[in-house]
């Protein structure tokens, strides 16, 4: 017998030992949750998964028959995975079913562009909330090495400490849970997935997490992953949560389902580990849920306090704007006019709120279109020039809409918009520093104005000019510059935004 069988032939002999001499186990006694009706039966103990492990080695005569008895859909299930799970031996009553869960897990997961390592890491984080506990133990083992993560052969396996590490992560409460997704939601730009262990990608299981045990209150969390890796990951991402609860439905509904003799081996070999993987007494995956709407009930509550602070905002606004549109009118006529133009200014912005996903802020682009839209211009006329989607802040949507609308208004009427022949360009850009509040600067230029058609007298301003010069230094801390040049107005306004 050479030197490498004779080295095989002792470890297994040793293993063999261990597993019919198991050393004396401890009684675990696990502090009863209130409301939840414990189930000690569901944990299995060392000696069940000895007595699993005693009956894979036992009938090597049958082992050597199923290897022989593979088709070819078995072989490339084990030649892409590294091993052959239970999960797809489980339809024989459906013949080509398993052909088909095989295609729809290579479609979802396998090869799904995301990074591999992150698809493992995210099926183990959420096979924590999955009551049978097949999926689990089977893409730990993939993590660890048993098998190749994610189907890709050239990943690199965890330790068994990073898996503790993963599997002992807590559900997000309310302030966890707000915490991230303003992180998620404060990224400048969209970023790539991130990498292992980082907070990146911390939080970005904590939105996904909502997702997949909440998805009818996870709008919020929605937006915030698609802000911060793009509408492209996003879609993948959702391409995989769907199959990874597709799995777990199939192993809940399959309870016949056991795990694999090298899982067993492993789960042998470390008990701390296999009690985390297969003990539910503490019931995670239903209290999962429960904690989840808890925290997302405390956002709801933030959301109402912010609410009704918008709502006194809006009404100070509103009577501001009335006391100042009324000192400028001695008619009732030509005050009904202006003020119900600038009331449909502010109900425009509420319109567009209203009809964004929760968790998306108001862009700058698309404010500015709206109040072009309203007022029927050509846009012909107009040229805009500046990147989509700046987000701006919600205390500053009220104020910065109506300048917008004093500026649209005062074109329209007397400004390049009245006259064919003239133009108007409004350009903008985003100015990014280290450290500081990025910074939107939009460029208001009108030219072609016969420069007798000024509607506003230069020695007595109107609101707009105002409200540009005045209320946004005042209220956004903004910076301003309001120009009436012999062909139309210049307006340079910097205001704090986002991103």
């Amino acid at each position: 017998m050479s030197l490498h069988r004779r080295t095989i032939t002792h470890v297994l002999q040793r293993t063999a030992r261990v597993l019919v001499e198991p050393p004396p186990l401890r009684k675990i006694d696990v502090a009863p949750q209130q409301g939840v009706q414990q189930d000690v039966r569901r944990f299995l103990p060392f000696t069940a998964l000895r007595e699993r492990w005693r009956t894979a080695l036992a009938p090597p005569g049958r082992h050597d028959e199923a290897s022989a008895g593979e088709t070819r859909f078995h072989r490339d299930v084990r030649e892409r995975m590294g091993v052959l799970p239970n999960f797809f031996l489980t339809a024989s009553a459906a013949p080509g079913l398993g052909e088909q869960l095989w295609a729809q897990a290579k479609a979802a997961y396998l090869d799904n562009p995301l990074p591999s390592l992150f698809k493992e890491r995210l099926f183990v984080h959420l096979s924590r909330f999955c009551e049978a506990r097949y999926c689990i133990v089977r893409h730990v083992g993939f993590l660890l090495g048993r098998g190749h993560p994610s189907g890709d052969a050239r990943a690199a396996a965890a330790s068994i400490e990073q898996v503790q590490q993963l599997l002992s992560r807590p559900v997000p409460d309310a302030a966890h849970l707000a915490a991230a997704l303003a992180r998620l939601e404060g990224h400048a730009e969209p970023a790539p997935i991130p990498a292992p262990c980082t907070r990146d990608e911390q939080d970005l299981f904590d939105a996904l997490t909502v997702m997949f045990v909440v998805p009818a209150r996870s709008a919020q969390a929605r937006a915030a992953i698609k802000h911060a890796v793009g509408g492209q990951n996003l879609e993948c991402l959702l391409a995989f949560l769907a199959f990874a609860r597709q799995a777990h439905y199939w192993t809940e509904t399959h309870p016949q389902l056991e795990y694999e003799a090298d899982m067993l081996m492993l789960m042998a070999q470390h008990q701390d580990l296999a009690r985390r993987l297969l003990d539910t007494s503490d019931a995670e995956w239903a209290h999962a849920g429960d904690a989840l709407r808890e925290a997302l009930t405390g956002q709801l509550q933030v959301l109402n306090t912010e609410l009704q602070h918008r709502t006194r905002n809006l009404l100070s606004v509103i009577r501001v704007l009335f006391d100042r549109t009324r000192s400028n009118h001695t008619l009732l006529d030509g005050f009904a006019e202006v003020f119900s133009a600038r009331l449909d200014a502010i109900n425009r912005v509420q319109v567009y709120l209203s009809r964004l996903v929760q968790g998306e802020k108001v862009t700058f682009d698309g404010l500015l279109r709206n109040e072009l839209a309203a007022h029927a211009v050509s846009m012909q006329q107009i040229t805009l020039d500046g990147p989509a989607g700046v987000r701006l802040r919600s205390s500053a949507l009220q104020t910065f809409a109506l300048a917008l609308h004093e500026l649209v208004v005062n074109a329209v009427k007397y400004g390049a918009l009245a006259y064919p022949a003239a133009r108007l360009s409004i350009r903008w850009d985003i100015e990014r520093t280290e450290g500081q509040p990025s910074v939107l600067h939009v460029f208001w230029q009108e030219t072609g104005v016969p420069g007798l058609a000024l509607g506003e007298d230069r020695t007595q301003p109107g609101y707009g000019r105002e409200l540009i010069e005045r209320a946004l230094p005042y209220q956004l801390k903004a910076t301003t510059q309001y120009e009436l040049l012999p062909e139309g107005v210049r307006c340079s306004l910097s205001v704090p935004v986002l991103a």
